[in-house]
């Protein structure tokens, strides 16, 4: 049983996002480094507002399809990390265990409702 329910993944995904706006900045990330992760979080937050799940503003998009779509994003944030240096690296690794670690706890099977 995985612990991460539709809900539950949600309010990650949200925090998720707070984060990729807030973290740039603090970490003093390049230019290029924040505007990607800004873009990452839009379109975070573009999926996760549209998701079939409670915390959602519409839910248009099956839950499963959201993890594809999700895990989609892991080779791009490794390929951000491969083409940057130092703290920026550092960040687009850690956001890439982000989306592995919530991708493998999460129940993709779930009612989203449940």
């Amino acid at each position: 049983m995985k612990p991460l329910t539709p809900r539950l993944h949600g309010f990650v995904d949200y925090t998720a996002c707070g984060l990729m706006l807030a973290a740039p900045r603090l970490l003093r990330l390049s230019p290029q480094a924040r505007r990607a992760s800004y873009a990452l979080a839009g379109s975070y937050l573009g999926v996760s507002l549209l998701t079939d799940y409670p915390p959602a503003l519409r839910r248009m998009i099956p839950f499963p399809v959201h993890g594809r779509i999700e895990l989609a994003t892991f080779p791009a944030l490794l390929l951000l990390a491969s083409e940057t240096q130092g703290r920026n690296r550092i960040y687009f690794l850690a956001l890439a265990g982000m989306v592995a670690g919530a991708y493998a706890l999460t129940d993709w099977k779930a009612d989203p409702d449940a």
